[in-house]
């Protein structure tokens, strides 16, 4: 099973370049990402999980409803906010979307421990390994879905054939025919499931330099990001490989 999801949020603008770039910008280039990650999708007929920034609920109202209306599934995410903040949005988009929000994912260097994430009555937490830069050398010891303080914890998905997690950098850097083979050698080995995570911006051009991105993280943005997720769908569909939201997997 291919668990596919997407992070809604906005490009991490440099300290010094953040006078450049202004909160209308971030929300518009937040807001035509997604629509571009829904309009792919839905050529393809995949239902999918998207993971909305906390400070972003109340600001794309429109966006969540739609996403639901879709029969996509909604879950928040924490980029560094606090517990007050996180039950607040959560409740926001309950009221907007009119769907109970099950799902959490955290960045690592802000993650709430699991008592804390129960606590917000969230049913599942789904990790994400963080990575600007390739990694091979982690400890590779295959990692499954368990409790914790009643709460289902999601670990991330690291691929056994390159050593490389499924995540938004791996995929847009890495060329198809090799992310494909990494999909193949996990689907026909002994993982029952592979946690995948893109997020919204990466599907906008910010080749522009007040944008302050590295020139690697440049690569393969916009509409090159759009093609890529649109091939990888129909390899999905083409080798028979299921795609479903997080919650029909795990509950």
């Amino acid at each position: 099973m291919i668990l596919l999801s997407f992070n809604i949020i906005a490009p991490a603008i440099p300290e010094k370049n953040k006078h450049l770039v202004s909160d209308e910008e971030l929300l518009s280039i937040t807001l035509a990402g997604t629509q571009k990650i829904i309009d792919v999708l839905d050529k393809h007929f995949v239902l999918s999980t998207f993971f909305v920034e906390v400070s972003l609920v109340e600001k794309l109202p429109e966006l969540l409803k739609l996403l639901v209306k879709k029969g996509h599934e909604l879950g928040i995410l924490n980029k560094k906010s606090s517990e007050e903040e996180i039950v607040k949005a959560k409740l926001k988009a309950e009221e907007i979307t009119g769907k109970f929000i099950s799902g959490i994912r955290q960045f690592p260097q802000h993650k709430h421990k699991s008592d804390v994430v129960k606590r917000m009555h969230f049913s599942y937490h789904s990790s994400m390994y963080f990575s600007q830069i390739f990694w091979l050398n982690k400890d590779f010891d295959k990692k499954t879905v368990y409790e914790e303080n009643d709460l289902v914890i999601v670990p991330d998905s690291w691929s056994p054939y390159s050593k490389l997690p499924y995540n938004d950098f791996t995929f847009q850097m890495i060329p198809l025919f090799f992310y494909e083979n990494m999909v193949n050698n996990s689907m026909k080995g002994d993982d029952e499931y592979i946690v995948i995570y893109l997020n919204s911006w990466q599907f906008v051009e910010l080749n522009h330099s007040k944008f302050g991105l590295p020139f690697y993280r440049k690569y393969n943005l916009g509409k090159q990001m759009e093609d890529k997720l649109g091939r990888f769908l129909l390899y999905l569909e083409e080798s028979e490989w299921a795609v479903n939201r997080m919650k029909d997997f795990f509950f």
